[in-house]
């Protein structure tokens, strides 16, 4: 096989390396106590998002709190209970 071959068949098998990882942290999930579930999953962006709130101040804060909560939850891998935030 040419070395083009052998990066695309590590490369898939990296990736469904990945896959199984999340499938066995999302089991992972389901066994945890609740406050240890929340914790991991949402606390560390609706901290962020509710201090937010706090300086703004935005005549709607419920509509904010759902519109910060969209537009950055992508900057928090789920599971991992670390903000983006965490080393400032």
């Amino acid at each position: 096989m040419s070395d083009v071959s052998h990066k695309v068949i590590s490369c898939e098998k990296d990736a469904a390396m990945g896959d199984i990882t999340t499938k066995k942290s999302r089991v992972d999930l389901q066994s945890l106590p609740t406050r240890q579930y929340l914790d991991q999953t949402v606390v560390p962006i609706l901290l962020q998002a509710l201090s937010t709130l706090a300086k703004e101040r935005p005549p709607d804060p419920i509509n904010f709190l759902a519109g910060y909560l969209l537009k950055n939850k992508s900057q928090y891998e789920q599971g991992t209970g670390v903000s983006p935030s965490a080393g400032q």
